[in-house]
């Protein structure tokens, strides 16, 4: 991907039923709650007029419900799932509380070489999945919009250099740019 002058969207899906619970979902298919749903069709509607050519979302239904929320009111936007940006798999530890995720994602920070184990997918390889998914993305649209996962926004923080943010908040709209090799990330959600 050649990183001279790009953007792309992303938006992290609408609240699901174990956002509600404050646990880590992880890989696990978990279906938007109620609220949800119902804001995931005021979002779609908010962005009607918002230049969309190409939605790419995760597989994981509270993705991809918020993908086609959006894209019912894009209907010359393209839809395209792409499994690299699932969200990251947690292994043993799907289920745990999302306090205890952001301690282990801090050690991880700080301690390089710390393996929480438990089959957690690790840093590196969700980091390389996630250049795939952007490679494929840009292969796809000049401009893709990206609907997918907090976790997996932290792979994209750390694959473009970007400043870590721990937790973005459910349908959060993110422009990502690049300006000479340099990748930089504004929330626009109170623009659209």
């Amino acid at each position: 991907m050649d990183n001279l002058e790009k953007t792309f969207y992303f938006v992290r899906h609408a609240e699901s039923l174990w956002n509600i619970k404050k646990l880590c979902q992880g890989k696990r298919d978990i279906e938007l709650s109620p609220k949800g749903l119902q804001d995931t069709v005021e979002f779609a509607k908010k962005l009607s007029d918002f230049p969309i050519e190409h939605i790419i979302s995760s597989p994981l239904i509270r993705a991809l419900r918020t993908a086609e929320a959006i894209q019912s009111y894009q209907q010359e936007s393209d839809l395209t799932i792409l499994d690299e940006f699932a969200e990251r798999d947690w292994g043993e530890l799907e289920g745990i509380s999302s306090e205890q995720m952001y301690a282990i994602e801090k050690q991880e920070e700080t301690d390089l070489s710390f393996d929480p184990g438990k089959n957690i997918e690790s840093r590196a390889k969700l980091k390389i999945r996630v250049q795939k998914g952007l490679d494929k993305a840009f292969d796809l649209s000049t401009t893709p919009f990206i609907v997918s996962h907090g976790r997996l926004f932290l792979g994209l923080c750390d694959l473009l250099n970007i400043p870590i943010v721990r937790q973005i908040s459910n349908l959060s709209l993110l422009e990502i740019k690049c300006c000479n090799s340099i990748w930089s990330v504004q929330n626009i959600t109170d623009t659209i």
